[in-house]
């Protein structure tokens, strides 16, 4: 596509970026939530609980604009991708990324809340249910902070819109079992939060993963991953992933295996 390819979306003009994956572009608006570190892991993270070459049904619970979405059916690209999104610009920009990328087939957008979801949704259950909620619940976290430029941005970080709980019980509902994965990015001090609330609703977890910006540092992130219906499943925490080389900008071999090369990781 042209880089000189312009889209207007609600009167604001934007250039699709290179996704990096399958020649997928992204188009991202001022006002909402920018794709990050912790989408493109969350992407990873997901379609590493997909069976490969077999048909799969994948859902995103606050989806934003799309771009973990689009970077999931870039991985999988046997899989069909439901978006939840409740943030009207977010949603329309969504639709526009879909459109965009000629995926029609394998991503449907939904406005709706992820509490009250459309009974196409409902009556579905998926291989594996991803998402990325809120990392502040309204006690933690200033929602005067100067980087949240609109109400779009302030309802993808604060659970004014749904709680953690909320999340998780439609994650759980929503989730195959015996065979149905339930994958998260999280703040790591939430992790025992995350934990306590997978066990309420029958998630037993199998996988975490501790993001750090190199080794030498805290973890910024986890990557969660719990299987409904499985009460005798397997826990593993997995290696820590540093993203940096220590005092370095250069991406570990790790991270640079995530980010540039073709999908190949499984952790079913």
């Amino acid at each position: 596509m042209s880089d000189s390819l312009v889209i207007n979306v609600e009167g604001e003009n934007i250039v699709p970026e290179d996704l990096g994956r399958s020649g997928f572009m992204l188009l991202q608006h001022k006002d909402c939530y920018k794709l990050d570190t912790a989408s493109v892991l969350l992407a990873w993270f997901a379609a590493s609980f997909v069976r490969q070459g077999k048909l799969s049904e994948m859902l995103e619970l606050g989806s934003g604009t799309g771009g973990v979405s689009l970077l999931a059916s870039a991985r999988c690209q046997n899989a069909h991708i439901d978006g939840v999104e409740l943030v009207g610009l977010a949603y329309k920009v969504f639709c526009e990324n879909i459109k965009l990328n000629n995926l029609s087939d394998r991503i449907t957008a939904y406005n709706c809340d992820i509490r009250d979801l459309p009974a196409e949704i409902k009556n579905k259950v998926y291989d594996v249910v991803f998402m990325n909620p809120p990392f502040y619940d309204g006690t933690k976290g200033s929602v005067t902070d100067a980087s949240v430029k609109s109400e779009h941005e302030k309802s993808a970080r604060f659970a004014d819109r749904g709680v953690l709980e909320d999340f998780i019980r439609v994650q759980s509902l929503r989730t195959r079992t015996s065979g149905g994965y339930a994958v998260m990015c999280i703040s790591p001090d939430r992790v025992p939060e995350v934990f306590s609330l997978y066990a309420k609703y029958k998630i037993t977890p199998v996988r975490l993963l501790t993001v750090h910006a190199n080794a030498s540092k805290d973890a910024f992130l986890a990557l969660i991953a719990g299987k409904k219906g499985a009460p005798n499943a397997e826990f593993k925490v997995l290696p820590p992933l540093f993203i940096n080389e220590e005092e370095s900008s250069s991406l570990t071999a790790r991270a640079a295996h995530i980010y540039e090369e073709e999908h190949s990781d499984c952790f079913i």
